[in-house]
C-alpha cells in the first residue's frame, strides 16, 4: 500500500499532522536531554514548549554552524514554510 499524502485530508489536518511530527521530535529530544515535558498530545505547556523547542533549535544551530550553514537561513526557511502552510488553511 502506498503512502498517502497528508494534503489529501486538507490543509488544517495537514498542519495538525505537521504539529504531531513536531511533538514526536520534541519527545525524542526530551528523552535524550531529560526534558520529558510532552505527553504525546498537541497540548504542550507554553513554558515547557519554549524551553524544549528553544533548546532543540539551539542544537540545530550548532549543527548548522558545524556544517557551514547560517542558522538564520534555517529560521527563514522554516518560517517561510510555516507561513505558506498557514496561508493554505486560510484559503480553505
Amino acid at each position: 500500500m502506498g503512502q498517502v499524502s497528508i494534503d489529501e485530508e486538507g490543509p488544517i489536518e495537514a498542519n495538525r499532522t505537521r504539529a504531531s511530527w513536531a511533538v514526536a521530535a520534541l519527545a525524542a529530544f526530551g528523552r535524550q536531554t531529560g526534558q520529558n515535558y510532552t505527553d504525546g498530545t498537541l497540548n504542550v505547556d507554553d513554558e515547557a514548549l519554549r524551553e524544549i523547542a528553544g533548546d532543540l533549535l539551539a542544537n540545530l544551530f550548532h549543527l548548522a554552524r558545524i556544517n557551514d550553514v547560517d542558522p538564520e537561513e534555517i529560521v527563514r526557511s522554516g518560517y517561510s514554510h510555516y507561513e505558506e502552510e498557514v496561508a493554505e488553511e486560510e484559503r480553505e
